[in-house]
């Protein structure tokens, strides 16, 4: 049986200016990567790499709605939470 590993990666209140550079750090690195590896794939095989593009899309979307939710948001400090789960798969390829 495969062990399934569970860490709380986040869980704590920030304010709005940590919350903001947390989340928005964290969206924008992944942005990077699937950039990076689109990138790769381009010069690599001359193609752009469709998981990664389709990522893009939606990791941008979710950022510019996060951005959006809190600069409307009258709170001033947000609650975040964030659980990581690690379990083995097999090969992906």
């Amino acid at each position: 049986m495969k062990k399934i590993y569970a860490i709380d990666l986040v869980n704590s209140l920030f304010s709005k200016e940590e919350a903001t550079e947390l989340i928005l750090g964290l969206i924008d690195y992944k942005i990077d990567v699937h950039s990076r590896k689109n990138f790769s794939n381009q010069v690599k095989f001359g193609e752009e790499d469709e998981d990664s593009k389709y990522r893009l899309e939606k990791l941008t979307a979710a950022r510019e709605a996060i951005k959006e939710m809190i600069t409307t948001s009258k709170d001033s400090h947000f609650k975040l939470c964030a659980e990581l789960t690690i379990e083995p798969k097999g090969r992906l390829n």
